[in-house]
């Protein structure tokens, strides 16, 4: 008598938390540095659009990265839920700086204070990559820490400038975009 033995492919593998967290700062970076260079590139004239195309690209940039994460959510098993946790307090804490800019702007008359969201942003990255080099013991954060700081203080000292939302695109890639695809390769910082 002949047994037949039918086999499966072995199921893969949960990704770690570490692989997840650079899957989502691969989405944070890519999504928000574009998002970035675009409003860089109406407010300088390089693309030549109406300003009034800004605010539809940061609600498509929101809805992108938001897609994203539940993407991510879902698929990346329960590493992947811990760190879309932690990436609503993010997304809550810029929400939050954003929505407390929008109220002093209001109160203060003068809408161009909203300027100062993307210096708020980059220090909320430092913030978390200190917290993550503090949880970690990884001196590597703390660099990337550093990086989100200088390019905050860029960004303030080209205030009110286009170029301010190209330093903040090229900090988004290096403090999020690039240690995300490292991050989401397996690899450690």
């Amino acid at each position: 008598m002949t047994a037949a033995a039918f086999t499966f492919a072995p199921l893969r593998a949960e990704p770690g938390v570490t692989v997840c967290a650079g899957r989502l700062l691969l989405l944070a970076g890519s999504v928000f540095s574009a998002a970035n260079l675009f409003q860089w590139g109406v407010l300088s004239g390089a693309l030549d659009l109406h300003p009034a195309f800004l605010g539809l690209n940061w609600a498509v940039a929101v809805g992108v990265f938001m897609t994203g994460l539940i993407r991510l959510r879902r698929f990346g098993g329960e590493a992947a839920r811990g760190v879309a946790g932690w990436s609503r307090a993010f997304v809550l804490a810029l929400a939050g700086v954003a929505l407390a800019l929008a109220v002093v702007s209001y109160a203060a008359g003068d809408w161009g204070l909203m300027r100062w969201n993307p210096v708020a942003g980059l220090t909320l990255y430092a913030a978390g990559w200190a917290i993550a080099a503090v949880r970690t013991g990884t001196p590597n954060m703390g660099a990337l820490c550093l990086v989100a700081l200088g390019g905050a203080a860029a960004g303030t000292l080209l205030f009110g400038t286009p170029d301010q939302y190209l330093i903040q695109a090229c900090t988004l890639t290096l403090a999020a975009l690039l240690p995300g695809l490292w991050l989401a390769l397996g690899r450690r910082l």
